[in-house]
């Protein structure tokens, strides 16, 4: 089918990217037998520039007819920036689009003055934001909220991770599990003691570093299909405080210094759980620190308050701990 127009372009930020910027570029590829999408990005701007480009070349990378292009320059975002703000974006749009553009897609009231400054044609879309009822804003404001709006590929960046920090028998699976069936996703189970098992209980220096690699992995695994949150049974500074229990020799050994390289870099949960070893211990064969819980619990603490983890310390009973966690996170997000 004959298409209306030749060569379309489109300006936008995708901050995130989202339904409604995905609308707005099937409208052009549909009217334009081809599109260019510039998508520029600035230092200061809260999510980085290459993640939105790479993520835009995800969602249309089975689209030949579009070509994306990342203008990383520090230009005027407005007018009142920059006496010649319309002669930098007419350069802008000649520069990085086809010589044969003759129309230029948007959703906003700067389209029709762009246009006029090239021109060439305005197709507007949706302006009053009736059809995809939708912003970048609105996201980065509250995601959970607009989630059906965030594209599959977007979703792991919004997703709260947080971690169940505690000793031998606290209940940690017990309520990573739990708290994620309640809110329907995803969670990260305690790789740790799946290694200790498969070795009979018998672990040396280097099964903690693959006990950190494989745990990593199955997160990033599971941040991929999570909903909103990811619960995380323990996590690096768990590992990195039990290799120091299991082996207070090997201080400063190549473990050592590999576990506290990816403890000191890695990123920070956005929530931690610290639970309190009230609970009737249960020696289930595998415990191996089972009578040591208190002087653990203090030394993760104290790790977490050195660290500056944003962490609650809670106790009770699993019931109690539960509802706690609920409310917590309900304050929270």
């Amino acid at each position: 089918m004959e298409k209306k127009y030749k060569s379309g372009f489109i300006v936008a930020k995708l901050m995130p990217i989202h339904n409604g910027h995905i609308h707005l570029i099937k409208t052009a590829l549909n009217e334009c037998e081809k599109v260019t999408l510039i998508m520029g990005s600035l230092k200061s701007e809260p999510i980085p520039g290459e993640l939105r480009y790479q993520w835009a070349k995800e969602i249309f990378k089975f689209e030949p007819r579009l070509t994306i292009k990342h203008l990383t320059d520090e230009v005027p975002q407005t007018p009142e920036e920059d006496a010649n703000f319309w002669q930098i974006w007419c350069n802008i749009a000649k520069n990085l689009c086809p010589d044969d553009i003759d129309v230029i897609f948007s959703s906003e009231d700067y389209g029709a003055i762009y246009a006029d400054k090239l021109g060439i044609a305005h197709r507007t879309l949706d302006t009053s934001r009736s059809y995809i009822p939708i912003s970048g804003t609105k996201i980065r404001d509250n995601p959970f909220k607009y989630w059906l709006y965030i594209p599959d590929v977007v979703k792991p960046y919004f997703v709260k991770r947080i971690a169940i920090m505690g000793t031998e028998s606290s209940g940690k699976s017990t309520l990573t599990e739990m708290i994620s069936t309640f809110y329907k996703t995803r969670h990260v189970y305690e790789y740790g003691r799946v290694l200790y098992e498969q070795n009979n209980g018998n672990l040396d220096p280097h099964d903690f570093m693959r006990i950190a690699k494989g745990r990593q992995v199955i997160e990033d695994a599971m941040l991929l299909q999570s909903n909103n949150f990811l619960f995380c049974d323990t996590e690096d500074l768990t590992t990195f405080i039990f290799y120091r229990m299991y082996f207070p020799e090997n201080k400063n050994d190549i473990v050592y210094r590999y576990l506290e390289d990816k403890l000191d870099t890695g990123k920070k949960y956005d929530f931690y759980f610290l639970l309190k070893p009230h609970m009737e211990p249960d020696q289930d064969g595998t415990r191996r620190f089972i009578n040591e819980r208190y002087e653990h619990h203090e030394v993760i603490k104290a790790e977490m308050i050195n660290r500056g983890y944003n962490f609650i310390e809670i106790g009770g009973s699993i019931t109690d701990k539960f509802f706690l966690m609920l409310e917590v996170i309900k304050y929270l997000y």
